[in-house]
């Protein structure tokens, strides 16, 4: 599903009993679209919903609970922590940025129900272990929005999300440095990482 454009807003889904509601919060495309393929790769069936900024996330929050965010640390209308600091009733908040972000990883850990993870170290199979930390703190919690889907056994391989999202920040860091022919050649190993990106089949 794209952002949400907040006229466009459709009723908030009751999500299905063995799945879970996952909002991404991002202002990239390319970031939120490697975010919701890592997702697909832990929960099959999981539902998940984009947003480009934070006013947009906290206006649909504000009409129905979600289970999971996956917030970028800087939007283009706030601070993504404000989620993982003071995250919406029942969820779980999971920071991510292509930046160091030591000042608040720590505080994150000892909420709870937050946690940080840098977006260079995302696939898969890290991103499985980081909600089972979160998702077991919020079972625990008793929280009323519990979800019975567990994540899957994701390979332990550097995934094409995790080469794709490194590949992209070098294209952001060379843009001033680098000639014409050196960024033609990395957007098109980018190009072709994005194409071995095929959605699962249900």
């Amino acid at each position: 599903m794209s952002a949400l454009a907040l006229s466009q807003m459709p009723a908030v889904e009751t999500p299905k009993a063995d799945s879970l509601t996952c909002a991404v919060v991002d202002d990239s495309l390319i970031d939120r679209y490697l975010i919701c393929h890592a997702l697909k790769e832990v929960f099959d069936d999981s539902v998940t919903i984009e947003f480009a900024t934070a006013t947009e996330a906290r206006r649909y929050f504000e009409a129905g609970a979600v289970d999971v965010i996956l917030a970028d640390r800087i939007l283009p209308d706030g601070d993504g922590a404000d989620f993982a600091l003071s995250p919406p009733e029942g969820a779980a908040v999971l920071l991510l940025s292509g930046e160091d972000c030591g000042d608040i990883a720590d505080r994150l850990g000892a909420t709870g129900r937050s946690r940080f993870l840098h977006k260079d170290d995302l696939s898969g199979a890290r991103l499985a272990e980081e909600l089972a930390v979160l998702l077991k703190a919020r079972k625990e919690a008793g929280s009323e929005q519990q979800s019975a889907s567990r994540p899957s056994e994701p390979g332990h391989t550097l995934s094409p999300v995790t080469r794709g999202l490194r590949l992209l920040r070098t294209v952001r860091a060379s843009k001033d440095r680098a000639g014409q022919p050196e960024m033609a050649e990395l957007l098109t190993e980018v190009e072709r990482i994005l194409i071995e990106l095929k959605p699962r089949e249900h």
